[in-house]
């Protein structure tokens, strides 16, 4: 008997700008991901979900989110966000969640669960778990045992940058719970706008390249300070993409990052 995974399209780091037309990096983000959602519902991998993985603003005001409102709300499925460090908390509550599009702390969908998480540090570009966000965690995974479990949040436990402000800084906090709780099966995450698939104790860490821009990031674990010296990233403004993830009931994912090239994914 084939049994039916849980499609989820993950989306990260869209970084929307309030003016129409306004760029970053040279790019337009709006325009960007609005290309990106065109290939998509042409595509013939439908998603039942989406999850949005933080930095949906790059301004975090009003006008940026409803303009990605705009685009958000005529997709055929629910789309379910989490803030970035970009994202101004209060202001993506009251102009983008309602209908179809949700903030909430966890989600049940066919035979899994989701949880959401703010890594959000304000006035900060690293993560963080509060005590607050961890408790919550560890409490809505005691309550669902037997449920497979996937974690979404904007900034991942395992990032490759050995830059501050490409970390979560309590990570270990995290991994922590993880690897007491078995029914856990993955985490998502953005942040680094680049592609990462690894596995930690049975968990897999995915993290999910920009719909925007394209990161590279610098290698070693020299730690420095990024007001004090060049901007020590690369990017590709040509290079953007999502993820698809398929969620089997016995926990098990299937997943890919597909790339956007020339009108049509790669």
């Amino acid at each position: 008997m084939n049994i039916e995974p849980l499609r989820v399209l993950q989306l990260s780091d869209m970084h929307i700008l309030a003016e129409a037309k306004a760029t970053l990096y040279g790019v337009d983000s709006f325009a960007a991901f609005k290309s990106l959602l065109t290939i998509m519902q042409s595509d013939s991998w439908k998603p039942h979900v989406a999850i949005a993985t933080g930095d949906l603003s790059q301004d975090g005001s009003a006008e940026s989110y409803r303009r990605l409102r705009r685009l958000l709300t005529p997709l055929e499925f629910p789309v379910y966000c989490v803030p970035g460090n970009h994202d101004d908390v209060p202001t993506m509550d009251a102009h983008l969640k309602g209908g179809s599009i949700f903030v909430e702390r966890f989600v049940r969908l066919e035979s899994w669960h989701i949880v959401f998480l703010n890594s959000q540090v304000p006035g900060e570009e690293h993560g963080a778990l509060s005590d607050n966000e961890l408790a919550a965690l560890e409490e809505t995974l005691r309550l669902a045992p037997s449920c497979p479990t996937l974690v979404a949040l904007h900034h991942g436990p395992l990032s490759p940058c050995p830059m501050p402000q490409c970390q979560l800084q309590n990570a270990d906090a995290l991994l922590a719970i993880l690897s007491r709780q078995s029914q856990v099966s993955g985490v998502i995450s953005g942040h680094i706008h680049c592609e990462v698939d690894k596995h930690h104790r049975g968990v897999r860490m995915m993290v999910t390249p920009s719909t925007f821009l394209h990161a590279d990031h610098p290698s070693g674990t020299e730690v420095r300070e990024w007001s004090k010296l060049e901007e020590p990233h690369a990017f590709d403004p040509g290079r953007r993409g999502v993820r698809r993830l398929e969620l089997y009931p016995d926990g098990q994912i299937d997943t890919r990052v597909i790339w956007s090239n020339e009108g049509q994914f790669e």
